[in-house]
């Protein structure tokens, strides 16, 4: 029977368990004996597995169980308090508490495995993306550059010069394209300076202002007294950019979209709200992957450059439920670091 299977491996510590604790039950004649001591520290042994297998949750349910499983015994004897019962109840506790302990530990060691799984993995992505991209750059760069002077020599009107706009214009796209899979392979180099987070927020509506219809509306509200803060101005712009666009992209017409920014505690906070599907059940965590998209255009690095940034700068980037309909995106941000 293999273990790999997590149904297998909890009927095997739920038989463990039983096994003790009919064998504690009925096994012993006088309480307090060395038997007594021996089946209570085998009790360690599916507690162990529990935590090994399952992190604290698993550990948790392990201990409750051995706990229940006990009670019965302490609360038939518990007339006459002595010490016996108070090492009963001593041993419950420290079930509890190991638990506690060995399950917080897995849970961390499992959560670092993964960091150090998906540094590896994304380092190896942004190698070899480093490479196609700087194999691409040079050819591209040529490409637009011998359209734009061959558009020179020809007049409005022309077919001709209408196929080496679409050129040209395809060549801009590849070349946004590269940057961005540039920026997700090079390591960050922030050039912080106190900044009026508000005012960049302003600044980065109105590039996207031009690329919104005028049917959707984006709403921007501010602090009353918004702090200063220390940031890369053109890195937060960037950041701040893309997940305006995406919200701008994501609303259905007719929407609103609002960007919110307000203090909270020692973090200044910018939310970014849209108001289209929302994130698909289980899509969390993928919608940060590189080349995740769902769009027809694009590279899928948009999200994970944004993260990214915003990790570099010691903050997080949150995906949260609208309460009515779509998705927020929220940007935290830690106020007090000096350049």
């Amino acid at each position: 029977m293999a273990l790999n299977s997590n149904k297998t491996r909890i009927a095997l510590i739920s038989l463990v368990v039983l096994a003790i604790t009919v064998a504690h039950s009925f096994g012993i004649r006088s309480r307090g004996g060395y038997l007594h001591h021996l089946y209570h520290a085998c009790f360690f042994l599916p507690l162990i597995l529990a935590g090994f297998w399952f992190g604290l949750k698993g550990a948790l349910a392990t201990s409750l169980s051995i706990t229940l499983l006990n009670l019965p015994e302490v609360i038939t004897h518990f007339e006459k308090f002595s010490p016996i019962e108070f090492d009963y109840m001593l041993q419950m506790g420290i079930y509890n508490v190991v638990a506690v302990c060995l399950g917080m530990l897995r849970d961390r060691e499992r959560r670092e495995q993964k960091r150090a799984l998906e540094a590896g993995r994304l380092a190896a992505i942004g190698k070899a993306i480093s490479c196609v991209a700087h194999d691409m750059k040079t050819p591209l760069v040529a490409i637009g550059g011998f359209g734009q002077l061959l558009m020179k020599h020809f007049e409005t009107g022309d077919p001709r010069l209408e196929k080496l706009e679409i050129i040209v214009r395809e060549t801009r796209r590849l070349e946004m394209m590269v940057r961005e899979m540039l920026d997700f392979s090079r390591p960050l180099e922030l050039h912080r300076s106190e900044e009026d987070m508000c005012l960049l927020v302003r600044e980065s509506l109105a590039v996207v202002n031009e690329a919104a219809t005028a049917k959707r509306v984006i709403v921007f509200s501010t602090p009353a007294n918004p702090p200063r803060i220390s940031v890369d101005p053109l890195r937060i712009k960037q950041v701040l950019i893309n997940l305006m666009i995406n919200a701008v992209e994501a609303s259905p017409e007719g929407e609103i979209v609002t960007v919110a920014t307000y203090k909270q505690g020692r973090n200044l906070v910018v939310d970014v709200s849209d108001k289209g599907d929302g994130i698909p059940d289980g899509k969390a965590e993928e919608i940060f992957s590189p080349f995740y998209t769902t769009k027809k255009e694009g590279t899928g690095l948009g999200l994970t450059i944004a993260r990214k940034i915003v990790e570099a700068h010691e903050g997080r980037l949150e995906l949260l439920q609208n309460s009515g309909k779509g998705l927020i995106v929220r940007v935290i941000l830690p106020i007090g670091r000096r350049p």
